[in-house]
């Protein structure tokens, strides 16, 4: 069979990376209405066709797989269906009963295979629990609990997307998988209850569905954590299925006797996408030869009820959202543009933790600081490379503390057009910057990479470093190990400093320890107003998702409202002249 998929993102990179080895199935074409994108998907994953033309797709396959946002999904299942092609599309497939019923009326009239992709739904230790569920072996069902949660950061599409966006949308369709295969679709009523960001987007939510004589529990969240276990109740005992169930390995059967527990084990491999795409497969197979195979699938009654789930969880949860949204943009207008920090300066026009680097940063016209990372040779000379090791970003291996100055000089850092530079010290970076602070205000954040490698002594070092220059004034110092921020603040009481860690969270835990004068969280961590304490403390936001020198990403989000919303006063950023330019 010959596949096109539509969509470049995440899940579309996993299909291609696990799902069609071993079954017969090429992947042919690629598509994204932005050709960029497309095209580097196609080549990354070495396809023939990749392009930003429908038709260009259409030409090529046999079938396809949708991975595209989530409100395209219809229209795109819709016109291949149109174009007799076999579909299999990301959850949700539709975000409404009629679309769903569309859809499925629309395959069965082509005749041809139309199936929504929840993998958990073609896996055999999932296919096997329902099994079991349905045998009698627990009684009666009379409830069915299932929660999926997963830490998302806020800077990414389950936040971003300007209207379908949120936890039940994303994971609500997988809950939703063992209610109705277990309950049925002819409930009698649902409701919801949601958490928000700032944003009005739903960080938690709970679905409570009612049937007669029996009632469910649909638990999604993206920015709380809860145990993703799926439990199924009945009135002579109990399935339980712990996190993640939605990859279903193993559950027991349990009763009444705690003593007597049943367990079942049974194989998941890989991602799991590759059972959803080999049922697909045989689907199309019995399709084209007339033939029937007991499939494990979701039936056009299952899909077609969860969409009108959907559909009523956004009657209910897009006026809330709309209301949250319009007084957030109500307040940025009263809200200062963060200021701008070039992360390990120009590092995405220059190779990181230069001299070329920190110099084209420090020329930017409204630029208010510099970013860099210091370690230890093995003669005990501060450098600044921001790696561990050297392999990412020299044409050498190994550990930056078993090199020598010299040694770790002789290395070289390729600038591009066939130019190298070298891993400067710490010494001649604050040379370079020293006219531009004294001139312009500028600041420089030493972060301390000790939280791998303690280097001892180096907090001692630097802050002689920076003495020596009379930069202290300008100098803001930052570690994820709070035992260095701490020294900083003993070796020099006035010394400025911030405290790293992944989420704003523990950056205010350990900032309350250590005396930290800011915050420096990632900025994927923000969704919440801070608490008054640290109200008037500046918070340096960081990004991982913006691309470094020649490294083949591209720059995607250059838009900084909603940080400032979640409290961010300053951006630490590998563009700041894309930054500066668009304030």
């Amino acid at each position: 069979m010959r596949l096109g998929i539509i969509g470049t993102g995440r899940i579309a990179s996993r299909f291609v990376e696990t799902a069609v080895d071993g079954l017969d199935v090429e992947v042919v074409c690629v598509y994204n209405p932005h050709g960029e994108s497309a095209e580097k998907f196609g080549r990354r994953y070495k396809l023939d066709i990749y392009t930003d033309q429908l038709e260009d797709l259409i030409e090529v396959v046999d079938c396809v797989y949708i991975a595209a946002p989530h409100e395209t999904h219809y229209y795109y299942t819709k016109l291949m269906l149109e174009n007799g092609k076999h579909v299999l599309c990301e959850k949700p497939m539709a975000l409404s009963k009629v679309e769903a019923v569309e859809l499925y009326e629309l395959a069965s009239r082509k005749n041809l295979v139309l199936m929504e992709a929840v993998k958990t739904a073609y896996c055999p230790g999932f296919n096997e629990l329902i099994n079991i569920a349905k045998s009698g072996k627990i009684g009666r069902i009379v409830d069915v609990e299932a929660t999926f949660t997963r830490l998302t950061p806020t800077n990414t599409r389950e936040y971003t997307n300007p209207i379908y966006n949120g936890s039940f949308l994303e994971f609500g369709t997988y809950g939703l998988l063992p209610v109705l295969k277990l309950l049925g679709t002819d409930y009698t009523s649902v409701s919801f209850k949601s958490l928000r960001n700032i944003g009005g987007v739903d960080t938690y939510t709970k679905a409570f569905i009612e049937y007669n004589n029996a009632m469910a529990t649909v638990k999604t969240g993206l920015g709380a954590k809860s145990e993703g276990q799926l439990v199924v109740t009945g009135t002579n005992g109990y399935i339980l299925a712990k996190s993640p169930w939605w990859m279903t390995k193993t559950f027991q059967v349990r009763f009444e006797d705690a003593n007597r527990i049943e367990e079942y084990n049974y194989p998941y491999e890989g991602t799991g996408l590759q059972y959803e795409l080999a049922i697909f497969l045989v689907a199309i197979l019995d399709k084209n030869n007339n033939t029937t195979h007991q499939l494990p699938m979701i039936s056009p009654n299952e899909s077609v009820t969860a969409a009108q789930i959907i559909d009523e969880f956004l009657t209910f949860n897009t006026p809330l959202w709309e209301t949250a949204n319009r007084e957030c943009k109500q307040r940025e207008q009263d809200i200062p543009m963060p200021d701008i920090w070039a992360h390990r300066g120009c590092s995405m026009r220059y190779p990181e933790n230069t001299l070329e680097a920190f110099e084209a940063a420090a020329k930017i016209s409204g630029i208010t600081g510099i970013e860099l990372d210091v370690q230890l040779t093995s003669d005990g000379e501060v450098v600044v490379i921001h790696d561990e090791t050297v392999d990412r970003v020299t044409n050498s291996t190994g550990n930056v503390k078993d090199f020598t100055l010299k040694s770790l000089k002789e290395l070289k850092i390729d600038a591009g057009d066939q130019q190298y530079t070298t891993i400067p010290t710490l010494r001649e970076v604050l040379e370079l910057l020293k006219p531009y602070c004294e001139k312009n205000g500028l600041l420089i954040n030493i972060e301390l990479k000790t939280s791998v490698v303690r280097y001892e002594g180096i907090e001692q070092k630097t802050c002689d470093l920076v003495k020596s220059y009379h930069l202290e004034k300008y100098i803001v110092y930052s570690s994820f190990l709070p035992q260095s921020v701490d020294l900083i603040k003993k070796i020099d009481p006035t010394a400025q400093t911030g405290m790293l860690a992944e989420t704003l969270d523990d950056c205010m835990l350990y900032a309350k320890i250590v005396r930290a004068d800011a915050l420096h969280p990632y900025i994927g961590s923000l969704g919440y107003v801070l608490p008054k304490e640290f109200s008037k403390m500046p918070v340096r936001v960081w990004n991982v998702e913006e691309p470094f020198f020649n490294d083949g990403r591209i720059l995607k989000d250059t838009h900084l409202d909603r940080y400032k919303l979640y409290g961010a006063t300053d951006i630490i950023t590998n563009v700041p002249e894309v930054y500066l330019e668009y304030i």
